[in-house]
């Protein structure tokens, strides 16, 4: 007998509930969900896929033996059950948020950290890309326009509008304190990271915003039936004995209205004064 893959079990119930909600079809008479070739990678970085074990590549790989004639992806349940390996199944954090970030000085090095573990997970630009830019932005302490200086000229060359002002301006100032260079981030600088991680979430940033808005709703839901609790019976001013006397006086009264609507006998009716008559009078 196989033995089971233990990822595959861990995510059987999660894939189960996928299968039940997405629309199938019938062909040869099974039942397969259909993907075409743009919806493969979008499920790559849409959360579902554990980034951090899995490439894309890996990922797109495991579809190739689902490719129909007609293009399209045919997805059996034992395959969505399989797929299940590559699903993220790890704690979901609230997703990061920069504006809680304190404003004020830091060090390179402790800047580093937080842009290590926070800012670089939640972000879909590449990592190595990333520390490119930290350590020519804070490490070298070159400007923004100078780190695209290339980049900006090829795309004036082929017509393209910048505005250098409006991007470029109010980059962190730097200040040195002995043997330490300390940076200075304002609620400005702050803003401005959080609309670069809105615009470049990282998958694993869209799995922690979802659960989060999912959360959020479901708390609301909540709140407002809190405020809104069920109407009660009970009016002020008036006595419940008399409203109950008055409930049973109506209940009484209706059933005397109607004495003749109960079951009727279905065998002969016994007529007691006969009986009398016939019973024998001598022993």
């Amino acid at each position: 007998m196989a033995e089971k893959d233990p990822l595959i079990e861990v995510n059987r119930r999660a894939m189960e509930f996928i299968w039940n909600k997405v629309p199938k079809e019938e062909k040869n008479g099974v039942s397969y969900v259909t993907y075409v070739a743009t919806d493969i990678p979008f499920l790559f970085y849409s959360g579902l896929v554990d980034t951090t074990r899995f490439t894309r590549k890996e990922w797109e790989a495991a579809f190739e033996d689902a490719l129909g004639e007609d293009g399209r992806y045919w997805i059996s349940h034992e395959k969505m059950l399989w797929l299940g390996r590559f699903r993220y199944c790890k704690t979901v954090t609230d997703p990061f948020d920069p504006l809680k970030m304190r404003t004020g000085k830091y060090t390179i090095d402790r800047l580093w950290k937080v842009y290590e573990s926070s800012i670089m997970p939640s972000c879909a630009l590449s990592p190595d890309f990333m520390k490119k830019i930290f350590d020519q932005m804070f490490r070298q302490q070159k400007s923004l326009k100078k780190i695209y200086e290339k980049d900006l000229k090829l795309a004036k060359e082929h017509g393209a509008e910048f505005d250098e002002e409006a991007n470029f301006k109010d980059m962190p100032q730097f200040e040195k304190v002995g043997d330490e260079v300390y940076v200075e981030l304002t609620k400005d600088h702050l803003a401005r990271l959080k609309e670069a991680l809105d615009t470049y979430p990282s998958p694993r940033r869209k799995l922690e915003l979802s659960v989060y808005e999912t959360r959020m709703s479901r708390l609301q839901q909540l709140s407002d039936v809190a405020k809104t609790p069920q109407k009660s019976t009970f009016e002020a001013g008036k006595d419940f004995r008399e409203t109950t006397k008055k409930s049973l006086k109506d209940m009484l009264v209706k059933a005397s209205e109607n004495v003749n609507a109960g079951r009727k006998p279905l065998d002969e009716v016994l007529d007691l004064k006969s009986l009398q008559k016939k019973r024998p009078t001598q022993f």
